[in-house]
C-alpha cells in the first residue's frame, strides 16, 4: 500500500493530511503541486485543480475532508479512529466545525490574510493591506467569537477529545500565524490558549517549525523578520 500526496505543505488543507499520516506514522511521498501553477493532466485527478489529492497504488482521492475520512476508516489505526466521536450527534457537531473551517475561516484567514501577506509578495505581488484590514477588523472577529462559544471551557472542541474538528480548525490558524497574526488574548482568552496549547503538541510542533523553515526559505528578503 503505497502513498502519494500531491499538494504544497503550507496549504491547510494539505496539513490536516499530512497530520493524520504522520499521526498513524503512515509512509508516504509529497508530490508538490502549488495551487495557481498546477500541470495541466492535474484536472484527470482533480477535477477543479485543488489540492490535495491523495494517491494510493493506481487510485487517487481529491477533497482533505474525504481523504481524512477515508484514511480513518481504511488504515483503522487506533490514533485515527479516536478522532472520531462516539455518539451521532458529536459526529454531527464534529463534521459540521470541520466544515466550518473548510469554508468560513479559509476564506479570511488562509485566502485573504496569509495569500496576501505571504503567497502574493512570494509571487512578486503587493499584498493588499486595506482588503487585510477590512477582514481583520469585520470580518474574522464574528468568526472568532462563534468559535470561543463552541469551545466554551472544553479543552477540544467536540466532547472533550480531540477530533478532525480541531485538526481543521488548528490548521487554518496556522496559516493566520504565518501571515504575521495572533488571536487577541484579551479578546478571546480560551480561544488563544487553545491554539497555543495545540501548538505545543509534538504533531504540531514538528510541522510548523518545518514550514518555518520553507517560508524563511521563500519569503522576500524585505519580508523576513
Amino acid at each position: 500500500m503505497a502513498f502519494t500526496l500531491y499538494g504544497a505543505p503550507l496549504s491547510p488543507f494539505v496539513r490536516k493530511v499530512m497530520y493524520l499520516l504522520n499521526l498513524s506514522n503512515t509512509k508516504y511521498k509529497l508530490k508538490v503541486v502549488v495551487p495557481g501553477s498546477v500541470p495541466d493532466d492535474f484536472v484527470n485527478i482533480s477535477p477543479f485543480k485543488r489540492i490535495p489529492v491523495l494517491q494510493q497504488d493506481d487510485w487517487f482521492q481529491a477533497d482533505s475532508s474525504i481523504i481524512c475520512h477515508y484514511l480513518i476508516e481504511s488504515l483503522g489505526h487506533e490514533a485515527l479512529t479516536s478522532l472520531i466521536p462516539s455518539t451521532a450527534k458529536l459526529r454531527a457537531q464534529m463534521r459540521w466545525l470541520e466544515k466550518f473551517a473548510d469554508y468560513e475561516l479559509a476564506p479570511r484567514l488562509t485566502f485573504t490574510v496569509f495569500r496576501h501577506r505571504i503567497i502574493l509578495p512570494v509571487s512578486g505581488k503587493t499584498a493588499d493591506e486595506e482588503l487585510i484590514g477590512r477582514a481583520l477588523e469585520h470580518d474574522i472577529p464574528p468568526l472568532l467569537d462563534y468559535l470561543t462559544s463552541q469551545l466554551g471551557t472544553q479543552d477540544y472542541f467536540v466532547g472533550h477529545c480531540c477530533s478532525l474538528a480541531d485538526i481543521a480548525i488548528t490548521s487554518q490558524m496556522i496559516n493566520f500565524m504565518h501571515a504575521g497574526e495572533a488571536i487577541n488574548h484579551k479578546k478571546w482568552p480560551t480561544l488563544a490558549a487553545y491554539f497555543k496549547r495545540m501548538l505545543s503538541q509534538s504533531m504540531w510542533h514538528t510541522l510548523v517549525e518545518r514550514e518555518k523553515m520553507t517560508l524563511d526559505k521563500i519569503r522576500p528578503t524585505h519580508l523576513v523578520p
